[in-house]
């Protein structure tokens, strides 16, 4: 059983659908609501630290492999992170140097290159870029309840929407849990995919762990169907924040430099962009 039906609940119930187990999921929500549906649709392995960049990789192939089984509407269009300094350019060279090393592809883009891929760019602001030219960028309001479809109909997964899981205790050993309806289900085992359900299930190994809660701030503007915004778009404060970033040999001293108490620094701020298939963008963000 898996209690949380957005990516992470979903993708398990893959996961073990896919070696034959049978797989009960429940979400709180009619339809998923939370971080899954509200985000930027990025899917960037290039700004996490190697160890993670690894399943990141592999995420994108499960991606592409699902897109072409079910068609998902997946943008393949790259990611570019734009250098607004000297500094930060430095950062995406050292990156470009790593990534070879790693085998994942990109490539170092020219202030001028970048000018050419991305026209309405301004000039005073790129140092330089780099591309990745592997990432994609998905639709988050359809892409989770395309796969949820799939996985019913074709895997049999047995889905609860609408289902909020009250209790999960170890019975005999087994694992049960009990909804809203006071229905009870038994299973070898029960994966918490969801936050706010460990910390309401389980509250004190929720404290006593590294979890952190955290606020996004993003906007969504009105379709801007005059300009069209190739792939994700990543800017030099993305840079400045990125774990991947930090392999980079000049990271350290480059971060010493940066003022303590900044705005951006203060709020989590970065500043990325993503067009969605009506032409709406999705800037952002901040993290409190």
């Amino acid at each position: 059983m898996i209690i949380g039906g957005g990516a992470l609940g979903t993708f398990h119930a893959y996961h073990a659908l896919q070696r034959g187990l049978t797989v009960r999921l429940f979400e709180k929500n009619q339809r998923p609501r939370g971080a899954t549906v509200r985000n930027f649709g990025q899917v960037v392995p290039s700004g996490m630290a190697l160890k993670w960049q690894n399943y990141g990789r592999r995420s994108l192939e499960i991606y592409k492999e699902l897109d072409q089984q079910i068609g998902l509407n997946f943008q393949h269009q790259g990611s570019t992170y734009i250098a607004s300094d000297v500094e930060e350019w430095t950062l995406l060279q050292e990156l470009y140097e790593i990534n070879q090393a790693n085998q994942y592809p990109s490539k170092c883009w020219t202030a001028k290159r970048c000018q050419q891929q991305l026209p309405y760019l301004q000039t005073d602001y790129c140092q330089g870029a780099l591309f990745f030219p592997e990432e994609i960028s998905a639709e988050p309001l359809t892409m989770i309840h395309r796969v949820l479809a799939y996985l019913e109909e074709q895997l049999a997964l047995q889905y609860h929407p609408s289902t909020l899981i009250q209790s999960a205790v170890q019975k005999n050993g087994a694992c049960e849990v009990e909804d809203q309806f006071g229905n009870t289900y038994q299973a070898t085992k029960v994966i918490i995919c969801c936050g706010s359900e460990f910390r309401q299930l389980f509250p004190a190994i929720f404290a006593q762990s590294d979890l952190e809660i955290s606020k996004l701030q993003m906007l969504e503007t009105v379709p801007q169907r005059q300009v069209k915004i190739p792939g994700n778009i990543l800017t030099g404060l993305s840079i400045r924040r990125y774990e991947s970033f930090r392999a980079c040999p000049s990271y350290e001293a480059i971060k010493l430099r940066e003022t303590p108490d900044g705005f951006w620094k203060r709020w989590g701020v970065h500043i990325l962009f993503k067009q969605a298939k009506d032409g709406s963008v999705i800037i952002g963000d901040s993290h409190e």
